[in-house]
Order: structure tokens, then C-alpha cells, then sequence
């Protein structure tokens, strides 16, 4: 976010707020602003004045010499002063001093021109004054608008550079779990054949930790995506009892092991809504989550889901360690989460509710927690619009493509990354070449020819976007390209599908669905 921006200050605020007859040129002569006074001593009846030149709207009296005059002041760089004749027949008959002011910004070029008059009757001196005070209000305006715009860019700048930084996060953090994610891979199928059962639990925690570091992952990008206001949603109809039991078969891992009792509540009916599936299961399992970090071991927690009459209602309540009353107004902002000694810690990083209210909010509903107090539990409520549409069919589950062996070019400049992913790929009977940055892997490509590569995209020398780029002017689409990178935002997308790229996966892959690609390719 930018600082907090003043009002821009405005010259034409000021030409409309002097009483004397003031028009404000830019440098091509179009007339900037013009207040009441000033159209009427200098523009024909009916001119449309804003945006036109001023010899295309000022009458025959002051054209040519306003001309002579402008093209003076912006050679000198001096004021000029200009007379014209008015008609002294007419009982109100004048003289006009015009004054041709010009108007330097903060670096002292030429900024446009001040054309302005006064009645000779009215002192020189007075005149001067007033030309004088005008002036350095201009240039104040002027100074200010400058101060902010450099202000905003210098936002614009933090947010880039912070959005750069946040993506190499992800990108180095999500490194590390490909390679734990494809090692428990290879593990496991080693164990199907019977294997040592010590191993085998090693291994699901190993699972369980990824799947957790990857979940936190989202959460933390979820937060600066949510602070830009960035968070875009893929809107379907959606059953929302679908949803929970998903949802609830996430959580209950954490559940089990923790011996506590969850009652469920689901109506025989779907309960239909607009809204993106994946974001409405983040909503409720962060509830859920929460519910289970902040119940003891053995303690109790309820999810029902009903309706009343255009809403769908969802309510989680816990037995758990409650909500001190400051905090109930408090409890969905950043990073809080209530009494966090040592000996009360749950873990966690105090963003989930954050980012369950941000998302409730973009699907219409609202978002409230009561508690009595604390250790005496808390219940959350999510309120969203239901929608009479019928529900989209849960996705059925396509049967996995026979294992048809393929030419497989990995490219990745992480070693174990890179090797433990060519070991699963040949456990599913695949040929495979590695190639550790983008000169290399696009020398092998061309010799080799490969059915599909997956391409890391933070490479040395040459990015994986050029690689693919180069990979498709040689070998055309004989080739599938597969991003597999830990830049997960939707920009990255973008450039992917510019670059040539036939999927954009984020690391880290199940190495199942990994598999259905390759299968389906």
C-alpha cells in the first residue's frame, strides 16, 4: 500500500477562486482553465473553451496581441503586459491591462501560462501584488503535485519490489518442499512391495509436515495478495455440503490425533452458492483449524450447516480455550491470537481468520465470533447468499492413463530436486535426461528431442520462459512443456502461457497428478 495521499493541490482550484478575469494555458496555447470573469472579458459567446486554442476562442480584440505577447513571455521568459481598447461608449467601459504571467514548475522549465487581467483604475501596485501572490501559489501548487507524484512513485516501487520478494520466497521455499514431496514419493513406493512399518509412519509425518509447510505458504501469499487486493475468484455454483465434507476429511488428521470429538450437522438438501470451491474450502478449513489448535486434547467441536431463508449459514464452535472479550473485536485482524505464552502456544501464525474474513467478504457474507470468555469456547458464523441454481457435479475421478513410457527432459538447477524427480519418473518406466541450467537444457532438447520437458523457471544464465521460447522455435509443438516452478501467482501464469508453456505447475507436485499429465499428454 502508498502512503497516505493528500488532495492533489490543483492550479485551476485557484484560477476559479481569484476575482479578477484569469485564464491558464498550457504550452501548446489550449486553454487549462478559465474562471467566470475571464470568459467573460475574453471568449466569445458560445465557444467551448476547455481543450481549444485560445486564437480559436478569444474574441477579435485580444487575439492578436495576446498572441504577440504569449510568444514573448515564453522567449524572455518574463511577464508581458498588453493593452487593448474596449468600447468607452458603454457606461461600465474599462481599459484592460492583460498580464501574460509564465508558469515554471519546480525544476524551473516552462510549465504553461497565466493570462490575466486587471482594470487600470485599480493601483499598478495592487496589480503587481495580486500577479505576485497568484504566482507563488502556482508555484506552491506546482511544488506540492510534484512532492506527491514522486510520493507515488515510490509506492509503486515498494509494492513491485515487495511483490518480487514475496515471489522468490515462494519460489525458495517451495524448493526445498518438492524435493521432501518426491523423496516420501519414492519411499513409499519402495514400501508397497512390504516394507518396515517405522518407516512407514516416518514417512506419513513427512507427508503431513509438507502438505502443512505448503498450506502456510498459501497463507502468507494469500495475506499480500489480500493487502493489494488481488485476490480474484473463480465463481461456479457450489454445493457448499460438498464442500464441508471435503473440508472436514482435511482436518481429520488433526482431529484424530488430538482424541478430540467433532459432531457434524449437514442437511439432506445441497445448499447452493456462488463462489470459488477451492476459496470456500479454504474458508472452512482455516475454521476448522482453528477450532482444533485452540481445543484441548479430548475437547469438542461442532460444525453444523443450515439454511435460513436466502442464506446459507455455517457455524463452528469448540469447547476450547475462548476469546477474551477485548479481543472479539480484534480477532480477525493480522497476526492476532490472544494469549500466546509459551505455556498457551498453539501454533500458527495468527492469519487464518484474517484470511477467512477477506474471503467471506469477497463472496457477499459476513463473518462473526462470540465467546463467553475465556476457556469457555468459541463459536464462529459465516453467513453467505444462497443462490437457486443447481449445483456443478463433484468432479469425478478419471481413471489414471496407462503408463505409456515417454522421453522426459528435466530441467532444474536444484540437485535434489532435480534427481529425485527423475527417480520417480523412472519408477513410472519413463527415459529421463536432466539438465541443471537453460544453456544446457535447450542443447539437449534439440539433440534429443524429448516428448516432454518440465522446466524449472528460476534458471542460471537463461530463465525458463527463454528456454521454452528457444525450445519452440527448434522443435515446434513436438514437444510438451511443463513449468514446474515454485512462482505460483497469477503473473507467473501469464508469462508461462507467453512463453509457450503447456502447463504451469507449482511446486510441490503430487507426483500422482504429475503422472496423470504425462499420461494425458
Amino acid at each position: 500500500m502508498g502512503p497516505d495521499m493528500a488532495t492533489p493541490f490543483d492550479p485551476r482550484m485557484i484560477i476559479g477562486a481569484v476575482p479578477m478575469p484569469a485564464l491558464l494555458l498550457g504550452l501548446d496555447d489550449t486553454v487549462v482553465a478559465a474562471n467566470h470573469p475571464g470568459l467573460a472579458m475574453f471568449v466569445r459567446d458560445g465557444a467551448l473553451v476547455i481543450g481549444s486554442n485560445f486564437k480559436d476562442v478569444v474574441t477579435d480584440t485580444w487575439r492578436s496581441s495576446l498572441a504577440r505577447a504569449l510568444a514573448e513571455a515564453k522567449g524572455t521568459g518574463r511577464s508581458e503586459r498588453v493593452s487593448a481598447g474596449l468600447d468607452e461608449s458603454e457606461p461600465d467601459a474599462r481599459r484592460g491591462n492583460v498580464w501574460v504571467l509564465p508558469m515554471l514548475a519546480d525544476d524551473r522549465r516552462l510549465a504553461g501560462m497565466l493570462v490575466a487581467a486587471l482594470d487600470t483604475r485599480e493601483s499598478d501596485r495592487l496589480w503587481a501584488d495580486e500577479l505576485q501572490t497568484l504566482n507563488e501559489q502556482l508555484q506552491l501548487a506546482n511544488e506540492t503535485l510534484q512532492t506527491q507524484l514522486q510520493e507515488v512513485h515510490a509506492a509503486r516501487r515498494a509494492d513491485d519490489e515487495r511483490n518480487q520478494f514475496l515471489a522468490m520466497l515462494a519460489h525458495e521455499l517451495r524448493n526445498p518442499l518438492a524435493g521432501i514431496a518426491s523423496a516420501s514419493y519414492v519411499l513409499r513406493q519402495r514400501l508397497e512391495t512390504g516394507g518396515d512399518r517405522t518407516v512407514e509412519q516416518a514417512l506419513r509425518v513427512v507427508d503431513r509436515q509438507v502438505k502443512h509447510q505448503a498450506r502456510l505458504l498459501d497463507d502468507l501469499l494469500d495475506v499480500s495478495r489480500m493487502v493489494l487486493g488481488k485476490i480474484a475468484l473463480r465463481l461456479e455454483s457450489v454445493d457448499l455440503v460438498v464442500i464441508v465434507r471435503q473440508a472436514i476429511e482435511a482436518a481429520s488428521f488433526g482431529i484424530h490425533s488430538r482424541a478430540q470429538a467433532l459432531r457434524v450437522e449437514l442437511p439432506d438438501e445441497p445448499v447452493v452458492v456462488t463462489g470459488d470451491a477451492i476459496r470456500l474450502e479454504q474458508i472452512v478449513t482455516n475454521l476448522l483449524g482453528n477450532a482444533v489448535k485452540y481445543t484441548p486434547a479430548a475437547g469438542r467441536i461442532d460444525l453444523r450447516l443450515s439454511t435460513a431463508d436466502e442464506t446459507a449459514v455455517l457455524k463452528v464452535s469448540d469447547s476450547g480455550m475462548g476469546i477474551e472479550p477485548e479481543l472479539l473485536d480484534k480477532i480477525f485482524e493480522l497476526f492476532t491470537q490472544g494469549d500466546v505464552t509459551r505455556a498457551r502456544a498453539a501454533g500458527g501464525l495468527g492469519i487464518g481468520l484474517t484470511i477467512a474474513r477477506a474471503l467471506v467478504e469477497l463472496h457477499g457474507g459476513t463473518i462473526t465470533a462470540r465467546s463467553a470468555g475465556r476457556d469457555r469456547g468459541a463459536t464462529f458464523e459465516v453467513r453467505l447468499p444462497r443462490r437457486q441454481a443447481p449445483a456443478s457435479a463433484p468432479p469425478v475421478a478419471e481413471p489414471e492413463p496407462a503408463r505409456a513410457a515417454r522421453r522426459i527432459l528435466v530441467v532444474d538447477d536444484n540437485r535434489d530436486v532435480r534427481e529425485l524427480l527423475r527417480v520417480v519418473l523412472e519408477l513410472h518406466g519413463h527415459r529421463v535426461q536432466e539438465a541443471i541450467d537453460g544453456v544446457q537444457a535447450v542443447k539437449l532438447a534439440v539433440e534429443w528431442v524429448p516428448d516432454i520437458a518440465l522446466i524449472d523457471i528460476g534458471l542460471p544464465e537463461i530463465d525458463g520462459y527463454e528456454v521454452a521460447r528457444r525450445i519452440r522455435r527448434r522443435l515446434g509443438a513436438s514437444v510438451r512443456l511443463f513449468a514446474l516452478t515454485g512462482y505460483g501467482d497469477a503473473e507467473a501464469h501469464r508469462l508461462a502461457v507467453e512463453a509457450g508453456f503447456d502447463q504451469h505447475l507449482v511446486k510441490p507436485v503430487d507426483p500422482n497428478v504429475l503422472a496423470r499429465l504425462i499420461g494425458a499428454a
